[in-house]
């Protein structure tokens, strides 16, 4: 009886420690579904435009989710070491810097190149609006709970 007990406990521990390890791309999933549609709502796209949209939408966002993970470890490495920085540091950072943004530019023009088939120059300048709308949102609502967590 006490081995039944201790495998069930054994169990559950294995699966909530799974499960523990799985919010991050749940959020991710979320965070996409909640921005589709908001964006949807917003440019009021038709089911069609939709249907032929969303696939396009997951790619680029998963382009820049993944880009922006494997930006992470430079920009924390440059951010760690303030107190021995060189200026061959700063320019390093700066070229780094400059070709990531020309990087997430190149994503945006691909984007916008495919969206072209598919939606009026209308449909894209809402679509785009939407997007920018939706992170100021959430940016908003972010600093809103973090400025609601340091108060006593």
């Amino acid at each position: 009886m006490k081995i039944n007990k201790l495998f069930l406990l054994l169990l559950l521990f294995l699966s909530t420690a799974v499960m523990a390890q799985q919010p991050s791309k749940l959020n991710i999933e979320e965070l996409h579904n909640k921005k589709w549609a908001y964006i949807v709502d917003k440019v009021q796209l038709t089911p069609t435009e939709a249907a032929r949209v969303r696939p396009l939408f997951l790619e680029y966002e998963k382009n820049v989710w993944k880009f922006i993970e494997e930006s992470k470890p430079l920009f924390r490495s440059f951010h760690d070491k303030k107190e021995s920085r060189s200026e061959a540091d700063y320019a390093e950072i700066n070229e780094r810097f400059v070709n990531s943004e020309l990087h997430k530019a190149q994503l945006v023009k691909s984007y916008y190149s495919k969206l072209k088939k598919i939606l009026s120059a209308e449909s894209i300048f809402k679509y785009f609006n939407a997007e920018r709308s939706y992170r100021k949102d959430l940016i908003e609502n972010w600093q809103g709970r973090q400025k609601g967590a340091r108060r006593p």
